[in-house]
C-alpha cells in the first residue's frame, strides 16, 4: 500500500499552502496589514484542516470536498494580491521584463507584432484567449467528478501553478505592455463582438500584477500535456485554440515574451509532478 506525499498532505497543498503561508509571514514582517495578515494564515489554515479530516474521515464527499477548498481560494486569493503587493511595497517590474525582452528579441513581442494586426486576427486570438476561462473551469469539474484518483492528480499540477504563479506575481508584479507601455501602441487593436468582450473582460477581472509568470500560458500547456497521453483526440481537437492562446497573450499585449518562457517551464514541472509514480 502506497504512503500518501507526504503524509496526509498532496503536493498541490504543500506547495499552495506554502504561499499562503509564506505571504502572510511577509505581510506580517511588512506590518500595516493585519486584516490581510490574518486572512492568509487562515486561508493556510484552512488546507491544513481540510486535509486532516479528509484523512481522519475518508469518503469520496470529503475528498470532493477537501479539492472544492481550492478554487475557491485560488479566486479569492487572486483578488487579494492587488492589496498584497501594494502593502508589501514591491517595485514594479515591467521596466526590467521589458529589457530582458530586448536583450533577445530587440523588443517586445507585442511591438514587433503590431504591423500584423487585422480585425479579424485580433477577434481568432481574443476567441482564443477567452477559452482559458472556460477551460479551467471544466477542469476544475472533472477533478471533482472523479476526485481519487485522477482529480487529485490532476490539482496537483493545477493548484501548483497558480500557488507558484501567485507568488511570482508578488514578487515580480507587473501590468503587462498594454498598461505599462501605451505609448508603444498609437493604433488600438480593433475587431468585433469577440474583441470587445475579451478588452472588458481583461480590464474587469485583472488585478495589474498578473504577468509574470504567465499563467494563462502554464495552465494551457498543463491541461494540454494532460490530455495527450489517453486523450489524443481530445487534444487534437484544442490544439489550434490552444496554439492561439498563447499568442494571444503577446499579440494582445498583455505580456512580455520572458513571462511566456516562465510559464512554460511551471507547466513542464507541473506536468512530471503529475506524473510522478510515487504519488497515489
Amino acid at each position: 500500500m502506497r504512503t500518501p506525499w507526504p503524509p496526509p498532505f498532496r503536493p498541490h497543498e504543500v506547495i499552495f499552502g506554502g504561499f499562503l503561508l509564506v505571504t502572510a509571514a511577509r505581510l506580517l514582517v511588512a506590518g500595516n496589514a493585519a486584516g490581510l495578515c490574518l486572512a492568509f494564515a487562515g486561508m493556510a489554515a484552512s488546507v491544513v484542516v481540510m486535509a486532516k479530516a479528509a484523512t481522519r474521515w475518508p469518503s469520496t464527499t470529503m475528498s470532493r470536498v477537501r479539492l472544492a477548498l481550492f478554487p475557491v481560494l485560488v479566486n479569492v486569493v487572486y483578488w487579494q494580491l492587488g492589496p498584497v503587493v501594494a502593502h508589501l511595497g514591491s517595485n514594479n517590474w515591467d521596466a526590467a521584463l521589458l529589457r530582458a525582452d530586448r536583450i533577445v528579441l530587440t523588443d517586445t513581442p507585442a511591438v514587433l507584432l503590431g504591423g500584423w494586426t487585422t480585425p479579424p486576427l485580433t477577434d481568432f486570438l481574443s476567441g482564443c484567449y477567452m477559452l482559458f476561462f472556460p477551460g479551467v473551469l471544466a477542469a476544475f469539474f472533472i477533478a471533482l467528478l472523479r476526485p481519487e484518483p485522477g482529480g487529485a492528480r490532476l490539482f496537483d499540477g493545477l493548484i501548483s501553478l497558480y500557488g507558484l504563479g501567485f507568488l511570482g506575481y508578488t514578487l515580480i508584479p507587473a501590468a503587462g505592455p498594454h498598461l505599462a507601455m501605451p505609448e508603444a501602441f498609437p493604433a488600438a487593436l480593433t475587431g468585433g463582438w469577440l474583441t470587445d468582450t475579451n478588452a472588458v473582460l481583461v480590464a474587469s477581472g485583472s488585478n495589474r500584477v498578473d504577468v509574470f509568470p504567465s499563467l494563462h500560458t502554464a495552465i494551457t500547456v498543463f491541461l494540454m500535456g494532460s490530455l495527450w497521453p489517453r486523450h489524443r483526440r481530445v487534444f487534437l481537437s484544442l490544439l489550434i485554440p490552444a496554439a492561439g492562446l498563447g499568442v494571444a497573450t503577446l499579440y494582445l499585449r498583455y505580456h512580455y515574451a520572458v513571462d511566456l518562457l516562465a510559464g512554460l517551464l511551471l507547466a513542464a514541472a507541473a506536468l512530471a509532478l503529475n506524473r510522478n509514480p510515487r504519488l497515489p
